[in-house]
């Protein structure tokens, strides 16, 4: 981590000291110069060290252009030249909201949250190409795109059915297309898939309609069954009746026949 760079900066901060005791002893004007040397070395220390926040990397950058070299989090040094720009890696957040057609073409309205990190391997690249706002320059367009795509290739009503599926369509293609600028996914979620007003109205009236046409439906199996049990509590009353009034005839026969005997 420290190097050639931390061996320079102690070695000038020494020299920087040494000039000034050795010149003290010269009068004035190589105290002057010892003063000078020692606020020289102070400056190329203050001007060679650097902390790198936890959670953070810093992409070196000289000139203006990135040289390659990435200050991992802790007290780093570097070329008193050279402008560190750091680069969260932690686990952040992004939302987006995205309009799109079905395939039966209703306009759909979603919101797409991902959880992503910038991976520290690949943070000079990403800032050479993308910068700092390379979140927004990437996966918003992306979203936009990955939404529409998809969407079209199902009904409205299967949007709804079929929400999982179409989650991990989404999901899948997404994470392909930032894992190739070197951004990490690990979680997608939508939020809601909003319809238009009109045809939100014509689904609660078909599921209404639905309802009604099942309760019907349930009321006229009721009714034959009611009318069925009633049927054969008739049948039974009149079988029963019969066969009392059988027994009766046959009981009146034996009685006549007895006394005719």
């Amino acid at each position: 981590m420290w190097g050639f760079g931390i061996f320079l900066i102690i070695a000038a901060f020494i020299a920087g000291v040494g000039i000034l005791v050795f010149g003290m002893g010269r009068g004035k004007e190589g105290a002057a110069l010892g003063v000078f040397v020692l606020l020289f070395g102070v400056g190329v220390i203050f001007l060679s060290v650097i902390q790198v926040p936890v959670g953070n990397v810093g992409v070196v950058l000289r000139f203006g252009a990135t040289t390659g070299d990435i200050k991992m989090p802790g007290l780093n040094s570097k070329s008193p030249v050279d402008k560190i720009e750091l680069m969260n890696i932690q686990t952040q957040k992004f939302e987006a909201e995205a309009g799109a057609a079905s395939r039966d073409l209703q306009d759909v309205a979603t919101t797409v949250a991902i959880n992503y990190k910038l991976e520290a391997k690949n943070a000079v690249e990403v800032y050479r190409t993308l910068g700092q706002g390379y979140i927004e320059k990437i996966a918003h367009p992306a979203i936009q795109e990955i939404v529409k795509e998809i969407t079209a290739k199902y009904d409205a009503g299967d949007l709804i059915l079929k929400r999982s599926e179409v989650k991990e369509a989404i999901s899948k293609t997404l994470l392909a297309r930032l894992t190739e600028r070197g951004i990490t996914t690990e979680i997608v979620n939508i939020t809601n898939f909003q319809f238009s007003e009109v045809f939100t109205k014509s689904i609660e009236s078909k599921v209404a309609a639905v309802q009604s046409a099942m309760e019907a439906e349930n009321k006229l199996v009721q009714v034959k069954v009611e009318a069925q049990q009633a049927e054969a509590r008739a049948i039974g009353m009149a079988n029963a009746a019969i066969a009392e009034a059988t027994g009766q005839a046959k009981a009146i026969t034996i009685v006549t026949e007895a006394q005719l005997a």
